[in-house]
Order: C-alpha cells, then sequence, then structure tokens
C-alpha cells in the first residue's frame, strides 16, 4: 500500500511540473516549441484502490482534468498552421478569459468518497388488536383478555453513503426472534347490564315483593317469594329474565322487579338492615355477632325517653365491643340490662352500678346482688360469665384461648338463658319483645 502511495505523490508532481510549464506558455514566460510532443506515458494514473470501502479516483480525476485543461489552453491561446507547409506556429497570442481553475476542480473532486455499511439490529414487530363481542358485559363495555405484546426480529441493512450522507439502504436479511401477541379486547352488548349499571356476579335488589320461578315463565312452578329490598346474586340475563342466587336457591325473577346500587343509592345499607331484621326470632343464637355495626348500636340504644341517665347511651359502643370480642349478641346483652334495670333506673342500678341484677335472689335483691366499680365493668363481666357459662358448651374455645365450662348452657338462645338465669318463666320473652324494639330504631 505504501508502495502505492509512493507512485501516487510522484504522479502528483509530474502533474504539477507539466501544468506549470503549459502556464508558463500560457502567460508569455516561454515560447512554445515546434512540435508538442508529450508523453503521457510518463504519467501514471493510477488506478481506483477501494480503502475501507472508499473508492478514490485521484488518479483518474487529475488525468482527464489535465488532458481537458491542456487541449482548452492550447486552442485558446495559440492558431497552429493546418497545412503541412506550415510548420511555424503563428505568433498571434490570444488572452482567455474564461480558463479553468483546474486545482479547484482537482479540489472539488478528490472529496468525494463512497462507503458501504453493513448493519444489523433488533426491530419491534407490531400486535395486532382484535376484538370480540360478550353479551356478559354492559354495552360498549371493554375488557382487555389477553395483553398485547411486540415481537421482535434481527434486521440486517446494507447502507450506502456519499460524503457522509446516506443515499441508499436495503433490508438484505431478517431473522425473527419473537412473534407478536396480539391484543384481545371483548366488548359488551349487553344493554340491560348497561341500563342497571351492574356486572354479572354482582347483588342487585328487589324493588318490591316479587316471585322468583323455576324458568323463564311467569306460569311455572315458583321458587320462593323474594321481599322487598333484599339482596340477589345476578348470575345471568336473557330476553327480560334474570337468573338470581338469593339464600342458596337459585331461579328467575323479571328484570323490572331489580335494582342496583348505582340506580338506587343506599339500597345495600337497607338490604343489609332488612336481612338483620329477618334473622330475628326467639329462637335465633345468641352465640353469634349480630351483623350490625358500631352506627348501629349508636342508633339503637340513643335517644330513648326512658334512658333518663343515658347510660345506655353513653355505652352502646360499649355493648358492640362485647359483641366482637365474646361473639355474645350486643343487643341481647343491652336488652338484659334494660329489662332488669328499669333503663337504668332500679336502686341495684343508680346505688351499685349492676344493670343486670347480678348475683340477685328473689328474698333480698337488694342486698344479695352484686356491687360494681362502673357500669363498664360490670357489662364486661356479665358478657364474659355469659359466653363462658350460658351460650357455650362445655369446651368451647370461647375468647383469649379460655375455655366454656357449659354449667349453665341450655342452648344457645334467649329461652335457653332464661332456663338458669331467672326464675321468671317469661323472662325469655321479655327479653326478646326488647331486643325486637331496639333492633326496629336502627
Amino acid at each position: 500500500m505504501s508502495e502505492q502511495n509512493d507512485k501516487h505523490n510522484v504522479d502528483k508532481d509530474k502533474l504539477s511540473t507539466l501544468f506549470k510549464e503549459v502556464q508558463d506558455i500560457r502567460y508569455g514566460r516561454a515560447k512554445p516549441k515546434q512540435q508538442l510532443n508529450f508523453n503521457f506515458e510518463q504519467i501514471q494514473f493510477n488506478r481506483v484502490y477501494v480503502i475501507n470501502k472508499k473508492f478514490n479516483a485521484l488518479g483518474v480525476i487529475i488525468g482527464i482534468l489535465f488532458l481537458l485543461l491542456f487541449a482548452t489552453s492550447i486552442q485558446g491561446n495559440y492558431i497552429f498552421a493546418t497545412t503541412e507547409k506550415e510548420k511555424v506556429a503563428i505568433n498571434t497570442f490570444e488572452e482567455n478569459n474564461n480558463t479553468i481553475d483546474i486545482m479547484e476542480v482537482i479540489s472539488n473532486n478528490i472529496s468525494d468518497l463512497t462507503k458501504k455499511e453493513i448493519e444489523t439490529k433488533q426491530v419491534e414487530i407490531p400486535f395486532e388488536t382484535k376484538y370480540i363481542e360478550n353479551d356478559k358485559l354492559p354495552k360498549d363495555e371493554e375488557k382487555i383478555i389477553q395483553t398485547g405484546k411486540f415481537g421482535y426480529k434481527d434486521q440486517t441493512t446494507i447502507k450506502t453513503y456519499e460524503n457522509d450522507e446516506i443515499i441508499d439502504e436495503k433490508i438484505i436479511n431478517e431473522v425473527i426472534n419473537s412473534n407478536p401477541v396480539d391484543l384481545v379486547i371483548e366488548v359488551g352488548t349487553s344493554e340491560f347490564l348497561y341500563n342497571k349499571k351492574v356486572h354479572i356476579g354482582d347483588n342487585m335488589y328487589t324493588t318490591s315483593d316479587t316471585n322468583m320461578y323455576k324458568t323463564e315463565d311467569e306460569n311455572g312452578d315458583k321458587v320462593c317469594l323474594i321481599y322487598e329490598n333484599i339482596d340477589v346474586k345476578l348470575i345471568s340475563e336473557k330476553d327480560g329474565w334474570v337468573r338470581v342466587l338469593v339464600d342458596g336457591m337459585e331461579g328467575f325473577v323479571r328484570e323490572e322487579y331489580l335494582t342496583s346500587e348505582e340506580l338506587t343509592p343506599g339500597i345495600s345499607e337497607i338490604a343489609r338492615k332488612k336481612r338483620i331484621k329477618l334473622s330475628l326470632n326467639i329462637d335465633m343464637p345468641l352465640n353469634v355477632t349480630s351483623g350490625l355495626t358500631r352506627s348501629d348500636f349508636t342508633k339503637a340504644l340513643s335517644g330513648n325517653t326512658n334512658d333518663k341517665n343515658h347510660i345506655f347511651e353513653d355505652n352502646a359502643g360499649l355493648f358492640y365491643d362485647m359483641e366482637q370480642k365474646y361473639k355474645v349478641n350486643g343487643i341481647f346483652l343491652a336488652a338484659i340490662g334494660i329489662h332488669e334495670s328499669g333503663w337504668g333506673t332500679s336502686d341495684i342500678s343508680t346505688q351499685k352500678k349492676n344493670l343486670f341484677g347480678y348475683k340477685a335472689y328473689d328474698n333480698s335483691p337488694f342486698a344479695s346482688s352484686a356491687i360494681f366499680e362502673s357500669y363498664q365493668y360490670g357489662i364486661e363481666l356479665v358478657a364474659r360469665m355469659l359466653a363462658r357459662d350460658y351460650l357455650n358448651e362445655e369446651g368451647t374455645v370461647i375468647f383469649e384461648g379460655e375455655v366454656a365450662t357449659g354449667k349453665f348452657y341450655n342452648g344457645p338462645t334467649v329461652n335457653g338463658v332464661n332456663t338458669k338465669y331467672a326464675s321468671d318463666k317469661e323472662w325469655g320473652t321479655k327479653i326478646y319483645n326488647t331486643m325486637v324494639s331496639l333492633y326496629n330504631e336502627i
């Protein structure tokens, strides 16, 4: 490669010398010879060499431009004899005003470089989006059931540059590494779900007492009567009939008898309380929580004119806490206190802070009754005693690892407690009636 470069430099020196001689003749600094014999063989033009994908055309460009300049200069500056006899050049000198600056031409052309480059890069393959109709979704609602993912491929291209600017790019090879995954979207078509603002599996609520049928036929067999403001679970709907599940029973009701929380705000809370009240009966188990909230207890035990000292209103939250801690129905616990103390007005209540007549005997109730340091202490003591001795069978784990004795257990109902707790045979019925009045305040 170095020999080729040296040769190139020598040729450039010869060109420069020859160019100087022509210029001297042109501008009168030297006389032209009788015969101009240029030995072009002395000027060796290099072939085009490709080095690092660059094509060097310097030798060819210089040679061609020199010939053009030489011919132009000779023809423009001298008139030679055109016959065999006229052997001497005519000495008429003509100035050429449109001379070619050969060095500028060479400079402009020598900078033209071309190169090619091969490049391999990773390219994303876009995924497609597919839409599927679903009659179990509200109309126009969309649900993605498959996430779209890009695929990837290795793409090889050959790029052509000229003067560092890309002039051509061709893809010559592609290898797929991973295929794209379609984005799949379900689009709802159900007018019913759209109008009722619900989805399959949501709770709906009856707007009136309504029959549930075995099939989509009002003349067919009935499954049960569903009361107004009762929650049912939506299974499916078709042609004006809605398949629902309520209390373990399944059947069909007409869609016009159903609403939703969004269409009827507050209906779910009404249904919750309605169900609690429907579960109220004299044989209901009292060793489970009632389902009432702290707010429900406050509402049930507040504002009663019989609670002159506000004992039950002030301790409504405590009755709720005792239900959660000992799994004793808190309304049942409050009803015992209300019945035994006359809403906190009895002497045992006011003087001994004993709302329950705890340890009071019929022959000397005041004297024999226990004294409590506070109403709160007495409320918790009786709740614990009921769970341990009256409402659970022996061996039942009731709270904090403590086990029930069951020594007064006769069933977890109000009449079961009545058996050993009070000598009054009607005590259970009286307690239950007080419970009903409290539940009705919710």
